[in-house]
């Protein structure tokens, strides 16, 4: 949201009338539906609520839309809030005849997608059959958050790469364009590798499986070229400026190739559901894909925003060269170390035993799982450790610890 609400006038140089006052009642409406959302689920979770209070006020009971059915009204009105405000800063950019044309449309639409396809998750009500409320939850998972959010991840990667002069804006365009078709083509299949549970046909979960893995192709081609202009282009002073901005976009493509990828697929062909859906090998994809691609992404764009706003202030680089090597560093030692070792056990001992032995107690409590999942805890606290640099960083931007002295 704040990365949109940046680009927009900064692309066309034109603020608004009664923008700062949609920013700031944006902000209250995001702090009202955040807390109050929290609210109500630890109440619903409580049950402090009946039936019908919990499920407009409280938890939903579906995981990643668990927000009562009131606080997705209000979420969904903060959307549009957000697509009108960035829209009208906009405009003057789309008017006119250049070369970033094509590339601001594709932003544009992908930021309509956002705001509007968060609204599947109402199609559902209080007493619908789990089928067909499932169907639409996947609808906010994958097409909302796996389809439109990688195609705006793409869009904006791509159209900084450009502004950055790592990217030509002919190749930008092509896999902006490459990752919308793939995602408009088969968006909708890619969601059906989620609905194994209903009795999906094997081969409608194949093609879904295909099509969800194809999403990531164009975000790691951009990644790429940016990496190789990158190395050739770095001595330059201003880009040695937006280094850290552009190491996060970079990891972030390898995030999306490993977490959303390797992981993703391995666990989405119609046997692999059968048999390790849920398992942890399920909490692999999770963390490398939704950490390491919009999590990474976010701080990217985070500093990418604050090197903006300061452009000639020079950082000290140790904080946040600390800071962006331990976060990746970390969550790649949890993934390896722990997840993914549980998850093969896991996998190994459903297809042997049954998917039910795979999750029991008597399988997870034995002597070498207990082992794994303490091994879990360096990686979690040297990603803990780099986060905390980051935060230390940023306070620091304002403090003044985080600049080089002036000489």
């Amino acid at each position: 949201m704040a990365t949109g609400l940046y680009i927009a006038p900064a692309v066309s140089a034109y603020e608004p009338k009664y923008q700062v006052l949609g920013l700031n009642v944006l902000f209250g409406a995001l702090l009202i539906v955040v807390l109050g959302s929290l609210a109500g689920q630890w109440m619903g979770v409580m049950q402090k609520l009946g039936y019908v209070d919990n499920f407009l006020w409280g938890h939903s009971g579906y995981e990643y839309v668990e927000l009562g059915r009131i606080w997705q009204i209000l979420l969904l009105l903060g959307l549009i809030l957000w697509l009108v405000l960035v829209v009208r800063a906009l405009l003057p950019a789309l008017r006119k005849r250049d070369e970033n044309k094509h590339l601001l449309t594709l932003f544009t639409l992908s930021a309509v997608a956002i705001a509007l396809f968060y609204g599947a998750g109402l199609m559902y009500g209080r007493q619908t059959h789990m089928a067909i409320a499932e169907y639409w939850r996947w609808w906010v998972v994958h097409l909302w958050v796996e389809g439109f959010f990688e195609v705006f991840a793409t869009v904006v990667a791509a159209f900084l790469f450009t502004r950055l002069g790592l990217l030509n804006i002919k190749s930008a365009t092509q896999s902006v364009l490459f990752s919308t078709i793939i995602f408009l083509s088969g968006g909708i299949l890619g969601t059906f590798h989620h609905l194994y549970f209903s009795a999906t046909p094997t081969g409608v979960l194949a093609l879904g499986a295909t099509f969800s893995a194809l999403e990531i192709v164009p975000l790691v081609l951009i990644g790429y070229e940016a990496w190789q202009n990158y190395q050739i282009s770095k001595s330059t002073k201003w880009i040695k400026a937006y280094r850290w901005p552009i190491y996060c976009f970079i990891a972030m493509c390898f995030w999306n190739f490993l977490g959303a990828g390797i992981f993703g697929f391995a666990i989405n062909p119609p046997i692999a559901l059968y048999y390790i859906q849920g398992l942890n090998t399920t909490a692999v994809h999770g963390h490398a894909a939704l950490f390491g691609v919009y999590g990474i992404l976010g701080i990217g764009l985070m500093l990418f925003m604050l090197r903006g706003l300061y452009p000639d202030r020079q950082w000290n680089d140790t904080l946040i060269g600390w800071a962006f090597w331990m976060i990746n560093i970390g969550l790649l030692v949890m993934v390896v170390i722990s997840l993914l070792p549980i998850g093969i056990m896991q996998s190994v001992a459903s297809i042997k035993e049954g998917y039910w032995y795979a999750r029991s107690a008597e399988f997870m409590h034995t002597d070498m799982m207990t082992t794994l999942r303490w091994l879990r805890v360096p990686g979690d606290i040297i990603l803990a450790v780099g986060e905390l640099l980051l935060v230390i960083f940023i306070i620091g931007l304002k403090t003044g610890w985080s600049l080089k002295e002036k000489r």
